[in-house]
């Protein structure tokens, strides 16, 4: 009996994880399966042929959120986190697109945020114990936390650093 139920648990889980991060030929977004650093997470993106995503609209944030409500409900600890292509590592307090060098035209800041100081790394936190439902938040860029990679077009000729 505990052999049936194990394998129907196993197979559930597998349909789960297969829905969660492995579906973004279908999905203009993928939120990678496991945490890591800004950079890991960045080169995680980078070997799928994605980029961590680039927010700048509110239709963009709205369809991110969608894509990473499913996994927020999983995550236990009632606070979770995704990485941004978003970055002031090159200049501080000048917050840019990693992979285009655009300025940030668009952003949803928490309260208070960006804070500055070692924050270099552009994070979408759910944190409702917080008061915080999907804001922006300059982060440590070595804190793990999940990737939302993005396709986009890429132009012939032309490479994304």
């Amino acid at each position: 009996m505990f052999g049936a139920i194990s394998n129907f648990l196993k197979i559930v889980l597998i349909v789960i994880f297969y829905q969660l991060c492995c579906t973004h030929a279908q999905s203009k977004y993928q939120i990678a399966p496991y945490e890591s650093n800004w950079f890991e997470a960045s080169e995680y993106c980078h070997r799928m042929g994605m980029r961590l995503a680039i927010v700048d609209s509110e239709e963009k944030h709205n369809a991110i959120v969608k894509e990473a409500k499913p996994a927020a409900k999983l995550h236990s600890s009632g606070f979770f986190g995704v990485w941004l292509g978003a970055t002031d590592l090159a200049r501080s307090d000048n917050f840019i697109w990693h992979n285009t060098g655009a300025r940030l035209r668009y952003a949803r800041w928490g309260e208070g945020e960006p804070s500055g100081g070692d924050d270099h790394c552009v994070v979408l936190y759910y944190w409702p114990k917080q008061g915080s439902s999907w804001a922006w938040y300059d982060a440590p860029c070595c804190t793990e936390l999940y990737a939302i990679c993005e396709n986009y077009e890429k132009t012939a000729g032309i490479q994304e650093f």
